[in-house]
């Protein structure tokens, strides 16, 4: 009897362990747990109120453009034209806000954000190819137009638009706030709408949804220009930081963004995800960065740090994945 019971509690317990293993956000969390309690041991300021914010803060850019990126990334499709077009939108933006309103700027800086993924969406679903291919072209576009609008220099927006390098009640960082609402409007848009819901269904399965009455072009190129509009957003929050814009502002948010989507557990297949793991994967490239700060690590050793870092905690999220 004791023999049988001992076995039920070795089963239940194992079982237990084996569904935290298999659900990507409490895993991740682990994960960021386990590396926090390592670094404080090293450096007692990592897990300071001040240094957390910080990290949150030092991801909201590409917090914002992951949830843009991931929500294609679920329709099936790639987006690799996500630098590119914040560069262009910083741009438009800072020469804008020398001649107009703030307000207008703001308005133009997302409807044009969104036009640029409509037109991204109409042209991948047009062109029978793959989307990582077309959307790499498309980038190169992205890139020329940055440094013909551009001028090949710097723009500075002359301190007229620095509301979200301010904080509120002097405490939480704007950017932070701007994130939280994205992360939440996400996880309603992904988990309660018929949108979400078909976005899934096309991603999962694209023959089947077109089957079932599903046009699945129109949601390939929603899940583009809802990108888009993200992307616009994160310039705006990206810019107004900086206050000065360069036309390779936002070339090197691509990857990164990738990376945590990836880590995050948003299927590169498509059809699977979620806008907490979208926000996890985030943060934990943030946290990998400034833990490599905080230790010590030598500044020309800390991108093949942070890269061999994250190829772990890419193959660690997906062995999880593939168990789920």
């Amino acid at each position: 009897m004791n023999t049988k019971t001992n076995s039920n509690l070795e089963q239940n317990s194992g079982n237990r362990l084996s569904a935290v293993f298999k659900n990507q956000p409490v895993f991740l969390i682990i994960i960021m747990i386990i590396i926090g309690v390592i670094v404080s041991l090293i450096n007692h300021r990592f897990l300071t109120i001040n240094n957390l914010f910080n990290i949150v803060l030092g991801v909201s850019t590409t917090g914002i453009v992951c949830v843009g990126m991931g929500t294609v990334l679920i329709s099936g499709n790639f987006d690799l034209t996500l630098g590119p077009i914040i560069s262009v939108l910083g741009i438009v933006m800072a020469i804008m806000i020398s001649r107009t309103s703030i307000a207008l700027t703001i308005i133009v800086v997302i409807l044009l954000g969104m036009a640029l993924g409509a037109i991204n969406g109409i042209i991948v679903t047009r062109i029978k190819a793959h989307s990582f291919i077309v959307t790499l072209a498309l980038s190169k576009v992205y890139e020329g137009a940055a440094l013909l609008l551009g001028g090949g220099t710097y723009i500075s927006l002359s301190g007229r638009f620095r509301f979200f390098s301010e904080r509120l009640g002097g405490i939480i960082p704007w950017p932070t706030i701007v994130l939280i609402i994205v992360i939440i409007s996400a996880y309603v848009v992904y988990r309660y709408t018929k949108f979400g819901r078909l976005l899934f269904a096309v991603g999962g399965n694209e023959k089947a949804a077109y089957l079932s009455g599903v046009k699945v072009r129109l949601f390939k190129i929603l899940a583009f220009t809802l990108a888009g509009g993200l992307y616009g957003v994160a310039a705006l929050v990206l810019i107004s930081q900086l206050g000065v814009v360069y036309p390779s502002t936002g070339f090197s948010y691509t990857l990164p963004a990738l990376a945590a989507i990836a880590v995050g557990g948003i299927s590169l297949a498509g059809g699977k995800g979620s806008a907490l793991g979208i926000f996890l994967g985030a943060v934990m490239f943030g946290l990998i960065s400034n833990a490599l700060v905080l230790t010590g690590v030598d500044p020309f050793w800390r991108d093949v740090a942070a890269g061999f870092l994250i190829l772990m905690a890419v193959g660690i999220s997906g062995a999880v994945s593939e168990r789920s």
